[in-house]
């Protein structure tokens, strides 16, 4: 057991790790700032205004998010009952990787619109996607979490 119990469910999967979840909320932070706003009445439009000023890249976001919203949801679904949601569970790493790249392109090709200057937001969002990207890639309890689901 490389593992200690309780990084394991209740039906003996192992869980993602709390960095996993913490890059799935970030891949879904176009659904955070909805939901924000949606939860703040009076001031929701100017919320999405300001943090989406083009709602088209609002709605992009959104598309983008729902792998990680499903990945997050089907993950608490998973016992030995339910074969098809661990089979779709089981290809988490790579969906994760290639939503984060997705989202990696979107914002360089941000970089791109505003002819390459600086700005701290498209920084983070490259640097902490670039991380999430080697994390998921190269960590083995990332590799060892999803290939567990498949030896059940």
């Amino acid at each position: 057991m490389r593992y200690a119990l309780e990084h394991y469910d209740k039906h003996g999967y192992l869980k993602a790790p709390t960095l996993v979840w913490l890059g799935w909320l970030f891949l879904a932070k176009a659904w955070v700032v909805f939901v924000v706003a949606g939860a703040s009445r009076e001031s929701g439009s100017k919320i999405l205004s300001i943090v989406y000023p083009d709602h088209t890249m609002l709605y992009l976001g959104l598309i983008m998010g729902i792998p990680s919203i499903l990945l997050m949801w089907l993950m608490g679904l998973r016992n030995p009952e339910r074969g098809w949601i661990n089979k779709i569970v089981a290809y988490g790493r790579g969906i994760t990787l290639i939503t984060a790249l997705v989202q990696l392109s979107q914002t360089l090709y941000h970089v791109y619109l505003v002819h390459g200057a600086f700005s701290w937001a498209n920084g983070a969002v490259m640097l902490l996607l670039l991380w999430l990207v080697i994390y998921v890639a190269k960590s083995r309890s990332v590799r060892d979490c999803f290939s567990s689901i498949t030896e059940h």
